[in-house]
């Protein structure tokens, strides 16, 4: 304040320097004004305000607005002003002139209206509430403060509304602050609020009512999929069928149905198979299980023949013609084939399903296959039917009944259909997945619900996306933090780094230590370990057990953060079949769960268990030890694969073969290179050409042309 009353003292002054002794009353209230005779400047000011109204108004705002005399008050003070700058633009230019010399002009006039500004936000700061914000807002819209006082009311008037946390609290801050940063969180939770207020005791009843109430609300599919939670909660055929029968026209009735099926075929064998269709013969989707008969009761394989792939069964026998170009595995009855530099897909019975004119064709998911040709996406069923036409530069896999697409290098979502559901308007967008989608807008990343809601607003770098829960990671200006689906900030985005959530926790790093918080972002094992590049990047907890770093050396802790394996050991490697491989000084051993030691380090190397195996190496050959630490296969090999299938390849300097994983020979160590098949065969090749060996015994199914005797 004091430098607005110096310029007006200054004013005051070269105005008294001048006066004549016949000065009249806006002259000489000014003078009074300077030395402080409020109550005769007042007098004065008033008794002129229909002659010189500018100037007499300017000069009781002054009084009004200084706190240091009876007058004050800022709504006086603020309406004066107001009417001086209406009297003052109404003048002519000789009228400013006069006025500018009684130092009233309209940088003065500015200059007050700045001052009532700065009284009435420092009122606004003290009482701090949507009130006083508010009041503020309405009263001073041109303020510098004005924007700050609209951001800090809507964020108290939400705060609000978070507190009473009903559909109504929700509903009135939107109606009453439509332009508030907080929109986006208040739609979100204001659905989210309708649909829990709407079912509290999670009914039957409730769930169909709130369907009916609410046919247009994000949370209708999760009542839906709740209804379906509610009477199968034994996951039983009988409670499927009782589902279907009460819900005929729920979305879910197809997952229902595949349930039942799934149940039944657990394992995919034709008597599992003839079983389910003796118990369910009015099963919607005979023509999917007629394809699983054939595909439980036949085994394919890719081979070659004079430079021509098909496909031979498991006996050897051709079973489709070697014509194509390439032939891939089957999956899920069908297998990719390539012909004169295009694509498709064949059935077990060698028809073509997905027609053999697309430069690339990707996996079905849901049902649905992205296929591509002449630079250009769409997606064809499993019929090979085309549902979206091609006219996109990228389709993305479906979920949730949409799908990710681009246009003119803009994103958007589509349906199974190729209809628009979310507009082309995001420069990147992510799968679904939960519900929620990960899109970027001016290079910044927010997140959409399946109606193209902002559930998320656009301000991270970086956000990670909810397919591990309800929690997702950002990142903002190279710190990271965790959000939940609503954008509410779990743990504030201000950590060196933050990993993703495993076993209900999650790796925190700053300046050097670790920790780990839990979903509500609270520290359950506090910051007390070492961290550097390999705890950033191992530190995460797997099947309940975290690697960290201690003095220098590894351990390993369970979620309450209980030590396990003390910090003894230069490495750890990851807990899998009850063993972990731990390296002491410069050799490897193996540790269960509890910290004992299974097998004392004496390994020039050590890998994890797979299947109840770790491959081990010594003197730069390699061996197997099993899950209790015992050494199965001694160290002889020049190499050596994890196991799979009970089986591992193994390679000396004759060739590559396959042995047991107690070191008996499957296969002779004679080829160039072995893979595992399925069905228990082995893919070998040498001298270019191919063969297919059991395993079991190392007999020949079939052997390409040319293929040498081993």
């Amino acid at each position: 304040m004091t430098w607005k009353r110096s310029g007006l003292v200054t004013a005051i002054t070269a105005l008294l320097l001048v006066q004549p002794a016949n000065a009249g009353k806006v002259e000489r209230g000014f003078e009074a004004l300077g030395i402080h005779d409020y109550f005769k400047a007042r007098e004065l000011f008033l008794s002129s305000t229909k002659k010189q109204p500018a100037a007499a108004w300017y000069g009781l705002s002054v009084i009004t607005g200084r706190q240091d005399n009876p007058f004050y008050q800022l709504d006086s003070s603020w309406a004066a002003i107001q009417r001086s700058r209406f009297a003052y633009s109404a003048l002519p230019e000789k009228g400013k002139g006069k006025l500018a010399k009684l130092g009233v002009d309209s940088i003065t006039i500015s200059a007050q209206e700045a001052h009532v500004h700065v009284l009435a936000w420092q009122l606004a700061e003290e009482a701090d509430d949507v009130a006083a914000y508010t009041r503020f807002g309405n009263l001073y819209p041109g303020s510098v403060q004005w924007p700050e006082a609209i951001q800090r009311r809507d964020k108290l008037a939400f705060q609000v509304a978070r507190a009473a946390n009903t559909a109504a609290a929700y509903r009135d801050f939107i109606a009453t602050h439509p332009q508030a940063e907080e929109l986006f969180e208040a739609r979100s939770r204001m659905e989210e609020a309708v649909f829990r207020e709407g079912t509290p005791h999670g009914t039957l009843e409730e769930y169909e009512a709130f369907i009916i109430a609410h046919p247009e609300s994000p949370y209708v599919h999760e009542a839906e999929d709740r209804q379906l939670e509610v009477m199968t909660p034994h996951d039983t055929p009988a409670e499927y069928a009782a589902f279907i029968q009460r819900y005929p026209a729920s979305p879910n009735v197809p997952q229902a149905w595949r349930r039942i099926y799934g149940i039944y075929t657990k394992e995919l064998t034709v008597a599992n198979v003839t079983r389910f269709l003796k118990d369910w013969p009015t099963y919607p989707y005979l023509t999917e299980v007629m394809d699983d008969l054939k595909v439980a009761s036949l085994t394919l394989l890719p081979f070659r023949h004079e430079g021509k792939w098909g496909f031979v069964d498991d006996s050897g026998t051709p079973r489709i013609e070697a014509k194509y170009d390439f032939a891939e595995p089957f999956q899920h009855g069908q297998a990719e084939v390539g012909l004169n530099g295009l694509v498709g897909t064949v059935n077990k019975l060698g028809n073509p399903v997905v027609p053999i004119q697309y430069a690339n064709v990707l996996d079905f998911h849901e049902g649905i296959a992205m296929v591509e040709a002449n630079a250009h996406e769409g997606a064809v069923d499993r019929n090979g039917n085309v549902v979206v036409p091609l006219e996109f530069e990228e389709v993305g896999e479906f979920d949730d009944g949409l799908a990710l697409a681009s246009k003119g290098g803009i994103y958007g979502y589509i349906n199974e259909k190729g209809a628009t559901v979310i507009p082309f308007t995001y420069e990147k967008a992510m799968r679904f997945n939960k519900g929620l989608a990960v899109v970027a807008k001016d290079e910044l990343s927010g997140v959409v619900d399946v109606k193209g809601s902002v559930v998320v607003p656009f301000k991270y770098d970086w956000v990670e996306g909810f397919g591990n829960g309800l929690l997702s990671r950002v990142r903002k200006d190279g710190m990271m933090g965790v959000i939940d689906r609503f954008g509410e900030v779990v743990l504030a985005v201000e950590h060196d780094h933050v990993g993703g959530y495993n076993s209900g926790l999650a790796l925190v790093v700053d300046k050097g230590k670790c920790g780990y918080v839990d979903g509500t972002g609270a520290f359950k094992i506090p910051q007390r370990y070492e961290a550097n590049a390999l705890t950033v990047n191992n530190g995460d907890f797997h099947n309940g057990l975290a690697r960290v770093l201690s003095a220098g050396k590894m351990g390993m802790i369970d979620t309450a953060g209980t030590r396990v394996v003390l910090a003894a050991y230069n490495d750890i490697g990851l807990m899998a079949n009850n063993a972990a491989p731990v390296r002491k000084k410069n050799k490897w051993g193996f540790v269960n769960s509890e910290g004992k030691v299974l097998l004392e380090p004496k390994y020039d190397q050590a890998w994890e268990m797979h299947e109840g195996f770790a491959r081990v190496q010594q003197d730069s050959l390699f061996g197997l030890v099993d899950s209790t630490g015992a050494e199965t296969v001694k160290p002889q090999y020049k190499q050596l694969s994890d196991v799979q299938q009970g089986i591992a390849i193994a390679a000396n300097a004759q060739g590559t073969g396959a042995i047991s994983t107690d070191g008996h020979i499957l296969v002779p160590l004679l080829y160039d290179e072995v893979k595992v098949q399925e069905s228990g065969l082995l893919l070998v090749t040498l001298g270019g050409h191919l063969a297919y060996v059991r395993s079991k015994d190392g007999s020949f199914i079939w052997k390409e042309e040319g293929f040498g005797a081993p």
